[in-house]
């Protein structure tokens, strides 16, 4: 089920996130920044999982499944693998389980966050890539460039036609008849 949330990553755009999906973050930003997550792709490799071995950490500190996290919205997952009390963890599964805005603030999220706001700018790159060769990495830098900067040049392309054509009009209506 998805929501509809304010970017993470651009303010100014609407997007719908499922706060139960694999990678929520990676749902935003392929809405609210497409191009930048191709470039990022390109350049280094899938993005960051929720976790650092994965979807899903291979054990939690409190010795229950870690297939319960699937249950939990992604705000409140990191926590609940780091809490060592097992009925605190089915707790938050009884608790936050049907809400998506549920947040509780852990380290292992602000990893998450922080890794992947780094696949984005550059800074983090996935592991297991081996890294874009030059004509890659020159497609991707374009691609970036013409998402970016190639709706604004071409509104100023044409407003500086509009500025021509006006003057043109004007210089056409002055001359001498």
């Amino acid at each position: 089920m998805t929501y509809t949330y304010t970017s993470v990553f651009n303010p100014l755009v609407t997007v719908q996130v499922d706060p139960w999906a694999a990678n929520p973050l990676l749902d935003d930003a392929e809405q609210s920044a497409p191009a930048l997550v191709n470039v990022a792709r390109e350049r280094n490799g899938e993005p960051p999982t929720m976790f650092s071995t994965g979807d899903l950490p291979l054990f939690l500190a409190s010795g229950v499944d870690p297939q319960y996290l699937r249950y939990l919205p992604y705000l409140t997952r990191h926590a609940a693998a780091q809490e060592p009390n097992s009925a605190m963890v089915l707790s938050y599964v009884e608790r936050f389980s049907s809400e998506p805005d549920a947040l509780i603030e852990s380290e292992g999220l602000a990893d998450y966050r922080n890794r992947f706001r780094g696949w984005l700018r550059g800074v983090w790159t996935n592991p297991n890539f081996a890294g874009p060769d030059a004509e890659q990495a020159t497609a991707a830098d374009d691609a970036m460039y013409g998402a970016l900067f190639g709706a604004a040049e071409a509104k100023q392309r044409a407003e500086i036609e509009a500025v021509n054509a006006q003057q043109a009009a004007f210089r056409a209506a002055q001359r001498p008849r």
